[in-house]
């Protein structure tokens, strides 16, 4: 008869603690860069793809089906191992200097869950009747003009929930950069289990400090959809007081 697994928790008030919190930095530092990026490409593929322009149609279908449709894991090792043949010799470069596994981790990422920034951004703006639209172009006012003041200002009550959701999913997926090196929260858990056989504690703590990080976000973003409510049901109501004098 096999004896009881014993906890001891006390490992990670030490050095492996400290470990497990420069790993929480580095997840937190990742998924930020990867954030920002992400949410770049996919306006500007969403944008695109919203426009249906007959060019960019098709470049863009292709791109946001190929990175949908692949693991993110194989993505991050393709452009870990490829990235010196694919990218031009100065990004390179650049990556290199910066860190190549944290960077090719956040460039991959980047290009992942950018497709599905994409589809939130179109989709988004197909919310948006086409006829204010048409309106702001009768009025004179240019692509950029239409989409800075009438388009995406309406759609962002839209799209922050679903993109919080895949800030949420972007944060988790940062484990996976754990394949190729880079330094974060899953990276160093089994980096616990292998010096100190005690793998259960450091999951458990791991897991607890993904848990409070993604509702960190969660919360985050349910604010700022109330915020953006609340301003957009005062303008209206500010429009509607001002009719009678007009």
């Amino acid at each position: 008869m096999t004896r009881g697994y014993r906890f001891e928790w006390s490992i990670l008030w030490g050095e492996w603690g400290v470990r497990l919190l420069d790993g929480l930095y580095v997840t937190v530092q990742l998924a930020l860069v990867a954030v920002v990026f992400a949410f770049a490409i996919g306006l500007v593929f969403g944008v695109a793809r919203w426009t249906r322009n007959r060019y960019l149609e098709p470049f863009c279908w292709i791109y946001v089906e190929f990175a949908r449709n692949t693991p993110p894991l194989v993505q991050i090792l393709f452009w870990y191992f490829s990235a010196i043949y694919i990218l031009p010799r100065w990004l390179f470069l650049h990556m290199r200097d910066v860190g190549f596994e944290f960077s090719a981790a956040a460039f991959a990422l980047s290009v992942y869950h950018g497709a599905f920034v994409a589809e939130i951004v179109r989709a988004g703006l197909n919310s948006i009747d086409r006829g204010q639209t048409e309106a702001a172009r009768s009025l004179g006012l240019n692509f950029t003009q239409r989409m800075v003041h009438v388009s995406l200002p309406q759609a962002v009550r839209v799209l922050v929930p679903p993109l919080t959701n895949e800030a949420v999913g972007l944060l988790k997926n940062t484990s996976l950069a754990m394949a190729i090196g880079v330094t974060e929260i899953a990276y160093q858990t089994k980096y616990i289990d292998t010096y100190t056989f005690r793998g259960v504690e450091a999951l458990a703590a791991a897991s607890l400090l993904y848990v409070c990080v993604c509702l960190a976000i969660a919360a985050a973003g349910r604010l700022a959809s109330r915020r953006l409510s609340r301003h957009v049901d005062a303008r209206r109501m500010l429009r509607v007081a001002r009719l009678p004098s007009q």
